[in-house]
């Protein structure tokens, strides 16, 4: 009785296996067709602050994040996200990895790579949004900051620090872009709009 109950454990074993080789082309083929019908659906309208974000983000708050590739090394979180544009939802769900740059977030040529985490709703106040918005990726986004009587002044994000980088120039910071202008005030003064997007991306002086 013994052998014969391991045999039907190898069988349906055999069968699942089988099974799975030959459904996961079709698997395979069906993701690639969402993640097409994703890409077709990105916002192209110029005149749109969500400019090269999905669709279905249109008038909802997004923040996006931009890395120098040649700063970013293999043990930083930051480096999930340097080869393509990444688009999670507010579930944490990457709903898209572009790798085509079909359509550059806010205009700008130099954000081709990084990460955009969009459809939230509600937020006024941006460093809320930042830090709740970030947390959906189970930590790859953490953001370090230092509390200064000017409020939040961050210097960390994805494990990339400012105050680190070194190269020809005096120094490095990342900065805040807001609907597609530099923003005049830091992120814990930044009030957000329901459609307001937020760029950070590393900036020298």
């Amino acid at each position: 009785m013994k052998s014969v109950s391991i045999g039907k454990k190898q069988i349906i074993s055999l069968i699942v296996l089988v099974a799975v080789v030959i459904t996961f082309p079709q698997i395979n083929r069906f993701w690639l067709e969402s993640t097409e019908e994703v890409r077709s659906s990105l916002i192209t309208s110029e005149n749109n602050t969500h400019y090269g974000l999905p669709t279905e983000w249109n008038n909802t708050q997004v923040i996006c994040i931009h890395f120098p590739v040649a700063d970013v090394t293999s043990d930083m979180s930051a480096s999930k996200y340097v080869e393509n544009r990444s688009y999670f939802d507010v579930n944490g769900l990457e709903i898209l990895v572009d790798s085509e740059f079909e359509n550059l977030v806010n205009f700008s040529e130099t954000r081709t790579t990084g990460v955009c985490i969009g459809g939230f709703k509600n937020y006024s106040a941006g460093f809320d949004f930042m830090l709740d918005a970030t947390n959906v990726t189970n930590g790859n986004l953490e953001v370090g900051y230092d509390e200064s009587d000017f409020g939040p002044f961050v210097h960390t994000i994805g494990g990339l620090n400012a105050n680190n980088l070194t190269g020809d120039f005096t120094g490095a910071y990342w900065s805040l872009y807001h609907n597609g202008v530099i923003s005049e005030v830091g992120i814990g003064d930044l009030v957000m709009l329901e459609n307001s997007v937020i760029v950070w991306e590393i900036a020298t002086y």
